[in-house]
């Protein structure tokens, strides 16, 4: 049987993602530098705390974990920049201002890629690095084989656009490329790409699988949660029907599940409960109570979860059977939490699948709708 190099899991929320990384980057070789590759710094904390915790708090010298674009600035821009400019050191940051809304350029110019001080334009940064590896004849991937064994790269759902191409020139090195991510939780993107969008986001993985004997990738699909039960997995699969995911975390605590509560209760629930507080955005009203975004809170596992949904989310709650439209964001929102999910409602409406429920609050008894299977 042929061994594949590469690997790309497709994971649903709660099934230890993170975890599975740190766990086979222990067992590679010591030969050569591990790089984990994620995009935002919470990713890059959420790595270093869980390979931390798998190996007794301590962070291997050999292992490096970084933002996806302080990877193609420090790895793969910066060292082979004369390629393109006939001189060192000039290339030092990024400049984002003209992120959204930039003006045509000719593409393959200096001012395609750089800004007048030489700042990289993040739009463009991954179609740069693949033309300094043309300008230099393969020498920007030959460096990455030459320092690291395997690379892990976190979130694969938020690659768009060149980052694709990237992608496949990584896959074909001899480098081991294990990448993670899950297509419904595609609520935030590198760039603002408008090439390969049939192979990024909720495609990516389809394009990876057509790809697969081409690029030696062996394709891993996990559908089951660790991180809730069935009741939480049964009503996000309401919110996002494809490829259901199957919660089976079973630990018996009070009020656990997903309900929906009349706000005049908040006060007692929150004070006994301390649950986190989420909202789809900023515009949505939490009674002053401190929230994080859907999109923020993507990577976190929260014991208990109160939710202040937004318009949509509201008619959802009261009629379930309707379909949601731009999920992806809503399903991040409501796959957080381990026991508990709550939305605060101004009505008590009951439906087929939220029925009435009393719930102890430190010993008093609040009416509330419970959601079943």
């Amino acid at each position: 049987m042929k061994i594949l190099k590469n690997k790309i899991k497709l994971a649903c929320a709660g099934s230890g993602k993170t975890w599975g990384i740190c766990n086979d980057a222990k067992e590679s070789p010591l030969d050569k530098k591990i790089l984990f590759v994620t995009y935002t710094n919470k990713g890059v904390n959420s790595i270093v705390d869980e390979y931390k915790k798998q190996n007794m708090g301590v962070l291997d010298n050999h292992i490096e974990v970084v933002t996806w674009y302080q990877f193609l600035l420090r790895d793969l821009i910066k060292p082979y920049q004369a390629s393109f400019l006939n001189a060192i050191n000039e290339i030092k940051s990024y400049n984002y201002d003209g992120m959204y809304g930039a003006k045509f350029v000719k593409k393959g110019t200096k001012s395609y890629f750089l800004t007048d001080t030489n700042d990289v334009k993040p739009n463009n940064a991954s179609e740069f690095v693949i033309a300094l590896n043309k300008l230099s004849n393969g020498a920007v991937i030959k460096r990455l084989e030459e320092i690291y064994s395997t690379i892990y790269i976190d979130e694969l759902q938020d690659l768009v656009g060149r980052d694709i191409e990237l992608l496949e020139l990584l896959l074909h090195s001899s480098i081991k490329i294990y990448c993670v991510g899950d297509y419904k939780q595609s609520t935030l993107k590198t760039h603002n790409a408008k090439a390969n969008r049939n192979k990024t986001g909720m495609y990516i993985f389809d394009y990876l699988k057509s790809i697969q004997g081409t690029h030696s990738i062996e394709i891993i699909e996990e559908n089951t949660s660790r991180r809730f039960g069935a009741e939480i997995a049964g009503f996000a699969n309401l919110i996002y029907p494809s490829n259901p995911i199957i919660g089976i975390m079973n630990e018996k605590l009070i009020a656990t599940g997903v309900f929906q509560i009349h706000k005049k209760d908040i006060e007692k629930y929150v004070r006994f409960y301390k649950p986190i507080v989420l909202r789809y955005d900023k515009r949505t009203d939490t009674m002053n109570y401190s929230a994080f975004n859907f999109g923020v809170s993507k990577g976190m596992s929260i014991d208990r979860v109160l939710i202040f949904p937004n318009g949509p989310l509201e008619k959802f709650l009261k009629n379930p059977d309707v379909k949601m439209k731009s999920v992806e964001k809503y399903f991040v929102g409501v796959t957080r939490a381990r026991y508990s999910m709550v939305f605060v409602v101004d009505k008590l409406i009951e439906n087929r699948y939220f029925r009435k429920h009393d719930i102890d609050v430190n010993g008093d008894i609040i009416s509330t709708l419970k959601f079943n299977l």
